[in-house]
């Protein structure tokens, strides 16, 4: 984790199943596909 370094300014974890800790944790990016669109 490079906090000083511009190219990492996103830090991208979580998805529909647990973004409420991916935030917690500090997520900036989270994958909410099955929240928007449903299960496949």
């Amino acid at each position: 984790y490079f906090t000083e370094e511009p190219a990492f300014k996103e830090i991208s974890m979580g998805m529909s199943g647990d973004y409420p800790v991916a935030i917690d944790e500090g997520s900036t990016m989270v994958r909410l596909g099955t929240v928007i669109f449903g299960e496949r």
